[in-house]
């Protein structure tokens, strides 16, 4: 490792000293000329890393450091993830394996593939915890990025390769889904293998048949038929532009389509036998044909404007978005050859975007498919300004200079918040304050994790500095600027889940005000109060009934929305007490839940609390 890091370090310095660049003249460096540009040889350091012995384990390093660190080191905190954490509970403690109901009332809304392996880990493991729920999703996030390099490798060439794994990796929206526990990043792997795959086959470099149609059948045991439209939809595209109809006849097509029957299509017609037609109406209808047609019927939200999707890639891709401009110089000045495979990799990244645009359901989580593909067409280019410096030199130096004047903002903001939380309370309090954070607890909580994380807290910022530092220092290359970029997201993703979100998520998070209302509830009767809420089903362990308040024999107690209990009629809230309120489940301190218990009629006595725990107490989180 010391021998080859300085090796590299050597390869830098000599870079250094034999490719000098001024800011407004041409290069001076040897090449050859290639059309109207000057071609320069690839930096050392940047081939040497790019090797397979090399580039696995830094990829596998990086996936780490992003995806791992901390992974179970807070709880859930938001809607998604107890909801997918319930069914998974209910496999391991004997709920059914085909179609578990959630949290004991509720037919799951995706196939089960990623509940499957979620509920192996926790076996494994001896619980059902945050780790073992997330895991699946971090894990098949490193795998994504190893495939991404191995197959762009032998598609291209391995400095493509790794400038494009580093890109996948590091982009907000894959690292948003890496850490979750929910079913995109599964979803994402597959149909990631499945894309990749089926343009191996078609070029010859490869003789395998099955990988394909396995990974479609595990796609559409994520989240349904989605996991083989789109995937066919792109290759028959690619067919039909290439003309290339020989490639069906060596796809193994009947033999593929058993396999996914047998492995997708067996799963749902054992679920509809057991879930009969509530299973069809919400997985098959309400999931695929309402979410995609829209309709009176479809309740589930995320309606946006046909434009929705590309602001929301913009965003997801960031911050490589930022790169961007110069890919587009590049491409626009050096024009690659559209080769079959190039041209496989932009259909694949449009058809998927012109896809989602249709639904007027919209997330940005969709478009996670389509990132493999765009992050190697923005190799593709980086690759070929690096070989070609002076086509993007005044647009590569430029972005250099802004984003580390940036990134020098961001370590020291993250420096400077940290101090004041620590040293003048009160300024960091009317801070927060100026951010609409009003949640009472958040400050408290984020103190003491910054002081029991001062290691992290003081180091990763200071390394978002050093990369500020070296990318407005070092010379105008855009390899460089990816090494920044790249290294940059590790330290910033770091300190976001090693500081910043367990303070946000053990200020929001529902965990200690259910383990207090279960030990006053005790052995009698809850119930929710016109809706079930995930993360008290999840850290409850119990099946909860949803109830509505006109029912004539409530349970002892309810939980439910402090809003919902306020919009009650008076009449109807003096029939209650309030037990208990929670923490605020939203920064701006809103969105409380509440523990109510009804009045006895004269003659029925109180349901007694459990030792220690006493009427109209308020929990007071971490």
């Amino acid at each position: 490792m010391l021998i080859g890091a300085r090796r590299v370090a050597n390869d830098l310095k000599l870079e250094e000293e034999t490719t000098q660049f001024g800011d407004d003249q041409a290069a001076d460096a040897p090449g050859v000329e290639v059309g109207d540009a000057t071609s320069v040889e690839l930096p050392r350091w940047l081939r040497y890393l790019a090797e397979p012995r090399h580039a696995v384990p830094i990829l596998l390093i990086v996936g780490v450091a992003l995806y791992l660190v901390n992974l179970g080191g807070y709880p859930f905190y938001t809607k998604g993830e107890p909801r997918e954490a319930v069914t998974v509970f209910a496999i391991v403690h004997g709920g059914g394996v085909i179609l578990p109901q959630r949290a004991g009332i509720e037919i799951p809304s995706k196939p089960l593939l990623m509940h499957w392996l979620a509920a192996l880990v926790s076996l494994i493991a001896g619980s059902v915890d945050e780790f073992s729920v997330r895991l699946p999703s971090a894990a098949l996030a490193i795998a994504g990025v190893i495939v991404c390099y191995n197959y762009v490798r032998r598609l291209f060439d391995e400095v493509v390769a790794l400038i494009a794994a580093l890109i996948l990796a590091t982009t907000f929206q894959y690292l948003q889904a890496a850490t979750g526990a929910r079913v995109d990043m599964t979803l994402t792997f597959f149909m990631e293998v499945a894309f990749f795959e089926f343009i191996a086959m078609a070029e010859g470099l490869t003789r395998r048949r099955m990988l394909l149609y396995v990974a479609l059948a595990f796609a559409v045991l994520t989240k349904g038929p989605i996991g083989l439209i789109l995937p066919g939809m792109v290759a028959l595209a690619w067919i039909a532009i290439e003309k290339r109809w020989d490639v069906l006849r060596r796809m193994s097509l009947i033999r593929g389509a058993i396999v996914v029957l047998v492995l997708a299509g067996g799963w749902y017609v054992a679920a509809y036998i057991e879930g009969g037609p509530g299973f069809f109406r919400k997985q098959i209808l309400a999931e695929n044909v309402l979410r995609f047609a829209g309709g009176s019927d479809f309740h589930e939200g995320h309606f946006h404007p046909f434009y929705y999707m590309e602001m929301a890639l913009l965003a997801g891709f960031m911050p490589w978005t930022i790169l961007l401009p110069a890919v587009a110089v590049q491409a626009a000045r050096q024009p690659r050859t559209l080769d079959p495979r190039l041209k496989y990799i932009f259909i694949w990244f449009i058809s998927v975007l012109v896809f989602y645009n249709i639904p007027q359901s919209k997330r940005g989580v969709y478009l996670l498919c389509l990132y493999p593909a765009l992050a190697t067409l923005a190799a593709i280019y980086i690759r070929d300004a690096a070989s070609h410096p002076e086509s993007t030199r005044t647009w590569v130096r430029w972005i250099m200079r802004l984003s580390g004047g940036a990134f020098l903002l961001i370590g020291a903001a993250a420096l400077g918040s940290f101090a004041i939380l620590i040293v003048r309370p009160q300024a960091a309090a009317d801070l927060l304050a100026a951010m609409d954070v009003r949640a009472p607890s958040f400050q408290r909580i984020f103190r003491r994790v910054v002081e029991e994380r001062w290691f992290v807290s003081a180091a990763m910022p200071l390394g978002v500095l050093g990369v500020g530092i070296f990318l407005i220092r070092t010379q105008s290359r855009i390899e460089r600027m990816v090494l920044g970029f790249a290294a940059a997201m590790v330290f910033i993703t770091v300190t976001a889940n090693v500081v910043v979100v367990p303070a946000i998520a053990n200020t929001l998070s529902l965990k200690d005000f259910t383990d207090h209302a279960m030990k006053i509830v005790d052995r009698n009767r809850v119930g929710y109060l016109s809706a079930m809420n995930y993360d008290v089903a999840f850290y409850s362990r119990r099946t909860i009934p949803i109830v509505s308040i006109r029912d004539p024999n409530l349970p002892e107690y309810l939980i439910g929305w402090r809003s919902l209990f306020d919009a009650l009629s008076e009449s109807r809230r003096r029939r209650f007490d309030i037990v208990m309120v929670s923490n605020p489940t939203s920064l701006d301190g809103s969105d409380e839940m509440v523990l109510i218990r009804e009045r006895p009629s004269p003659g029925k006595p109180l349901p007694k609390p459990a030792d220690g725990y006493i009427e109209a107490m308020t929990s007071s989180p971490r």
